[in-house]
C-alpha cells in the first residue's frame, strides 16, 4: 500500500471504529458489530476470506471457539483451529502460506496468504480473527494496522461478559430476603466485593472480594461506613449525594464511582446497593456489591480519544466520501463531497445525478468500465482520475477510489463505498509542467537505472532520426545511440539513483552533416530513476574555442608589453638610482672619512702611551738586572723612579683611556664596513624575482644612507609595529622610501622633524612618512606623480622621483597616497599587501 491508501485505510478504519462503538452503545447488540468489524478488515485489508471468533474455556481449561461473524468462508471454524492453535499458544499473530487447510503442505516460500490475530482482555486471549487469500499476502504492516480493530473486539467481548455479568447479578439481588445469608456465603468467594452494613451506613460484613480489591481486611471495616474509607479527593460529590438520597428513600440505586484503596491507588468501582427490610417493611440492612471496572473506564477512556481522533482527522480531510446503494442507486455523499463540487451540503444526490450532470461526458464510459470491472470482481478496487462538474459549470478533477463492502447470496455488489480527492490543482501543474517541457528545445528522457525509457521528448532545434515509440518502453542500451553517450549514461544514472547528485558529461555525435558535440545533464526524478537533457553544443563549443584563441592571443600581447615595460622602467628606475648616487657623493666621502679621521687620531695618540709604557718597561728591566741581594739600595732607588713616572705620567689614566680609544676604533671601521654593505644593497641591479622582506629593516637601511642628508636639520622620530614580511622588490621599495625622505627633508625650513610610522591594517602593510615642512598646494598636489613635474629649480630635480615611486608600488599591487596643506606639512601613506605564505 502507498502512503496516502495507508492514511485513507487509517481514516476509515478510525471512523468505523467510532461508528461501531456508537452502534453498540445504543443498540447493546454485538453481533451485527461483528460483521460490520469484519467487513472493515476483509475490505481494507483487500482480503476474500474473514472471521471473528471468541475463546471460550470449559471448567477444565480447555479452549472452544464461538463464532461471532464470517464472511467467505465456508469452514470457518475447522479452518480457524489451524490459525487459533498458534496463536492461543503463543498469544502472538500467527502467518500461514497457502494452503493452510489441514491435510495440504504449507509452501513457505510462497508469502503468508492466511492470518491470525488474537485479542486479549486484561492480559488473556478473549478472542481471534481470521484473514485469508489476500494478494502479495500479510506482513507486519497489517497486523499493526488492524490492532485498534483487535482492541475493538475485546472491548466487545467484555462488555458483552459484563451485561451478562451484570444481569446475573441483577437477577440475585431480586432473590427473596431470606436467602441473603446463604447469598452473603457465596458473596464471600466472589471477585467481586460485597459489603453488608447496618441501617444507619455501618459495615458489618466484607467479603474476600472486597479486601483483594480495596486491601481493607473486615475487621479494619466494621463499624465504619465504607466512604469514609473508600471516597478521596475526585470522588464525584453528586453521585454521592445521589447515593445517600436513593438509600434514605428506602429505594436501590447502580452508581459509578472513583474510590480509592488502602494503598492510595484509584480504581473505578460499579456499586450496586439494595436494601433489606424486615417482615414489617422496615430497613434493617443494605447490601453492596461492588465491581472494579477500572479496566472497562480505560478502554472507554481510549475509544473516547480514538473518536476525538478520528473526527479531528475527518475534519481536517480534504476528501469527500461517498457510499452507492446499487439496489436503490441511493448514493449518500459526505458535505466535502459537496462543497468540493460548490453545492450545499443539504443537496439530495443518486447516482443518475451523478452519471447525467456530474461526471464529463468523455469520462463517463471509462468510469463505467471501470466501477462494472470492480463490482463483477475482475479488480481489487475501482481507482479513477475523471472529471466532474462544478456548480458554476467548470470542471474539477478528481482522484476516484472505491471498493465494494457489501455482495448478495449471488455475490453480486450492493454497497459500494468510495472517496474523491481533488486533485485539479495537481493534473494543473502537471499540464503547466508539460508544456514547460514542451517548450524546451532540448531532448529528454527519463530512464530508469536498468536502462528502460520512462518518457521521451524529441528536441524541437534537429531530427532525432527515431519516433519516441522507439524510445518509450525499450531498454534504452540497447537502442542505436552512440556508446560513448550510453556508457556515460549508465554510470551517471549509478551515481544520481544513489547520492541523489547531478552528472554533466560531454560526447560528440557523427551526423549526416557532420560530427557535432552534445551537452548531457542527469539528475535523479525518482527512488530509481533519472532524468537524461541532451543539447547540442556545437555552436558554444566553436564560440568558447574562438574566445580561448582570441584570450591566448591577447595574453601573448600583454605579456610582451608587460615585459617591455618592466625593462623599460627597471631602465628608468636604475637612472634615477645613478642621479640620486651623484648627488650624495659628497655625503658618502664625508661618512667614510669621519671613522677614518677617527682610526688615525687614535692610533697617534696610542703610540704616545705605548712610549710611556717602552720607558716604563725599560725601568723594569734595569730594575730587574739590579735585583742580587747585594745591591738592595740600587733596587730601591728603582722603584722610587718608577713610582715618579708613573705618578707624572697619569699611567692609570693612560690605561683606561686606551681601553676608550680601541672602542671608538672598533665602532668607526664597523661603520665603514655597515656603510659600504648599505651602499651596495641600495645600487645593485634587481634580480626580477620578488623576496621576502621586513618593511621596518628596509626603513632602517634607507635612513642610515641618508642620515648625513638629515641630521643637521631634521630629527627623524620611529614608530614601528609589528610587522609581518612583504613579498616585494626590496631594492625598489628601498628607492621609495629614499625619494620620500629626501623629498620630505628638503620640505623642511629651516629644521623640522619627520615621523615615520609603521602598523598592519588586515591584510595590509601600511607606512605613514609625515613631515613638518612647508605643505603643498591644491594644483601641485593634483599633478604630484606626473612623470617630470617638479617643483624644484632647474637644474635640481628631474620630476620622476614620486612618478617611479607611484609605478613601484603600483607593481607592487599596492598604493600610494598623499595628504598636504600649505603651511601645515606632507603625509605620505604606503599600503603594501601582505604575503599570502
Amino acid at each position: 500500500m502507498t502512503v496516502q491508501e495507508q492514511l485513507e485505510a487509517s481514516r476509515r478504519l478510525l471512523h468505523a471504529l467510532s461508528q461501531v462503538h456508537a452502534d453498540f452503545i445504543t443498540h447493546g447488540d454485538h453481533r451485527p458489530i461483528f460483521e460490520q468489524l469484519l467487513v472493515l478488515m476483509v475490505e481494507l485489508t483487500r482480503s476474500e476470506r474473514g472471521v471473528i471468533a471468541e475463546v471460550q474455556r470449559s471448567p477444565d481449561g480447555a479452549p472452544a471457539l464461538q463464532l461471532h461473524a464470517v464472511c467467505a468462508w465456508p469452514d470457518a471454524l475447522a479452518d480457524l483451529r489451524t490459525l487459533a492453535g498458534g496463536a492461543l499458544a503463543s498469544g502472538e499473530p500467527v502467518m500461514l502460506p497457502a494452503p493452510a487447510l489441514p491435510g495440504e503442505a504449507l509452501d513457505g516460500a510462497h508469502p503468508p496468504a492466511f492470518l491470525g490475530m488474537p485479542f486479549k482482555l486484561q492480559g488473556d486471549v478473549v478472542g481471534v480473527v481470521g484473514l485469508g487469500l489476500r494478494p502479495g499476502g500479510y506482513d507486519a504492516f497489517h497486523v499493526s494496522f488492524l490492532q485498534p480493530v483487535l482492541t475493538t473486539c475485546g472491548t466487545l467481548i467484555h462488555a458483552r461478559r459484563e451485561a451478562e455479568r451484570r444481569h446475573q447479578g441483577e437477577l440475585a439481588l431480586t432473590a427473596q430476603q431470606a436467602l441473603m445469608k446463604k447469598l452473603a456465603l457465596v458473596a464471600a468467594r466472589t471477585d467481586n466485593a460485597v459489603i453488608i452494613t447496618d441501617s444507619t451506613g455501618r459495615t458489618e460484613w466484607v467479603n474476600e472480594g472486597f479486601t483483594r480489591i480495596t486491601g481493607y481486611t473486615l475487621e479494619e471495616t466494621v463499624g465504619r461506613k465504607p466512604g469514609e474509607l473508600l471516597q478521596g479527593p475526585d470522588t464525584d460529590r453528586k453521585s454521592i449525594v445521589a447515593m445517600s438520597e436513593a438509600l434514605h428513600r428506602g429505594e436501590g440505586i447502580t452508581v459509578e464511582l472513583l474510590n480509592y484503596g488502602k494503598s492510595g491507588r484509584p480504581y473505578w468501582n460499579l456499586i450496586e446497593v439494595q436494601p433489606v427490610h424486615d417482615a414489617d417493611g422496615k430497613i434493617v440492612q443494605f447490601v453492596a456489591i461492588e465491581s472494579d471496572v477500572t479496566a472497562r473506564k480505560q478502554l472507554q477512556q481510549q475509544v473516547s480519544e480514538s473518536a476525538e481522533r478520528l473526527r479531528l482527522a475527518l475534519d481536517s480531510a480534504e476528501d469527500g466520501l461517498w457510499d452507492w446503494n446499487v439496489r436503490t442507486h441511493e448514493l449518500t455523499v459526505s458535505p466535502r463531497w459537496l462543497l468540493m463540487l460548490g453545492y450545499e451540503p443539504t443537496l439530495k444526490t443518486s447516482f443518475e445525478f451523478w452519471s447525467q450532470h456530474l461526471c464529463h461526458p468523455e469520462d463517463l464510459p471509462e468510469a463505467h468500465r471501470r466501477l462494472t470491472e470492480h463490482m463483477e470482481g475482475r479488480t481489487p478496487m475501482y481507482e479513477f482520475e475523471h472529471r466532474l462538474r462544478h456548480k458554476d459549470g467548470s470542471w474539477v478533477w478528481v482522484l476516484g477510489r472505491a471498493k465494494v463492502v457489501e455482495r448478495d447470496e449471488q455475490g453480486r455488489a450492493v454497497r459500494v463505498v468510495g472517496i474523491n480527492s481533488d486533485i485539479t490543482s495537481r493534473r494543473r501543474a502537471q499540464e503547466h509542467l508539460q508544456a514547460f517541457i514542451q517548450a524546451i528545445p532540448d531532448m529528454i528522457l527519463r530512464v530508469r537505472a536498468d536502462g528502460l525509457c520512462l518518457g521521451f521528448k524529441p528536441s524541437a532545434l534537429e531530427p532525432t532520426f527515431m519516433s519516441p515509440d522507439a524510445f518509450l518502453g525499450r531498454n534504452i542500451y540497447e537502442t542505436s545511440l552512440p556508446e560513448q553517450l550510453l556508457t556515460h549514461l549508465r554510470a551517471a544514472l549509478q551515481r544520481v539513483t544513489h547520492d541523489s547528485s547531478l552528472e554533466i558529461f560531454e560526447f560528440p555525435m557523427e551526423m549526416p552533416f557532420g560530427i557535432h558535440q552534445y551537452e548531457a545533464r542527469v539528475v535523479p526524478s525518482g527512488p530509481d530513476e533519472g532524468t537524461c537533457i541532451v543539447r547540442n553544443i556545437t555552436a558554444r563549443k566553436l564560440v568558447e574555442e574562438q574566445r580561448r584563441r582570441q584570450q591566448e592571443q591577447l595574453e601573448e600581447r600583454v605579456r610582451h608589453a608587460t615585459r617591455e615595460l618592466e625593462s623599460r622602467q627597471a631602465q628608468l628606475i636604475q637612472s634615477e638610482k645613478l642621479a640620486s648616487l651623484g648627488q650624495m657623493a659628497a655625503s658618502i666621502a664625508h661618512e667614510i672619512n669621519n671613522p677614518v679621521g677617527y682610526v688615525s687620531s687614535n692610533v697617534s695618540t696610542l703610540g704616545g702611551y705605548i712610549s710611556v709604557l717602552r720607558r716604563l718597561l725599560e725601568l723594569h728591566m734595569r730594575m730587574e738586572e739590579a735585583l742580587p741581594p747585594e745591591a738592595r739600595e740600587a733596587v730601591a732607588e728603582l722603584l722610587e723612579q718608577i713610582r715618579t713616572v708613573r705618578e707624572q705620567e697619569h699611567l692609570d689614566e693612560l690605561l683606561q683611556d686606551m681601553d676608550d680609544l680601541l672602542s671608538d676604533t672598533k665602532e668607526g671601521t664597523a661603520r665603514i664596513r655597515e656603510f659600504i654593505q648599505d651602499l651596495k644593497t641600495f645600487v645593485r641591479e634587481e634580480s626580477g624575482t620578488t623576496q621576502q622582506a621586513d618593511l621596518n629593516k628596509l626603513l632602517q637601511v634607507t635612513l642610515r644612507m641618508l642620515r648625513h642628508e638629515l641630521k643637521h636639520k631634521v630629527q627623524v622620530r620611529l614608530d614601528f609595529g609589528p610587522m609581518p614580511l612583504v613579498r616585494c622588490y626590496p631594492t625598489q621599495l628601498n628607492q621609495v622610501f629614499m625619494n620620500l625622505l629626501l623629498n620630505a627633508a628638503q620640505a623642511i625650513e629651516p629644521r623640522g622633524d619627520i615621523h615615520i610610522t609603521t602598523r598592519r591594517e588586515g591584510s595590509e602593510a601600511v607606512v605613514w612618512i609625515r613631515d613638518t615642512g612647508r605643505g603643498m598646494s591644491q594644483e601641485t598636489l593634483e599633478r604630484l606623480f606626473t612623470p617630470f613635474f617638479t617643483t624644484k629649480p632647474a637644474g635640481q630635480g628631474t620630476g620622476l622621483g614620486l612618478s617611479i615611486c607611484y609605478a613601484i608600488i603600483s607593481r607592487h599591487k599596492g598604493r600610494i597616497q598623499v595628504d598636504s596643506e600649505l603651511g601645515k606639512g606632507t603625509t605620505f601613506l604606503v599600503r603594501l599587501p601582505l604575503s599570502e605564505e
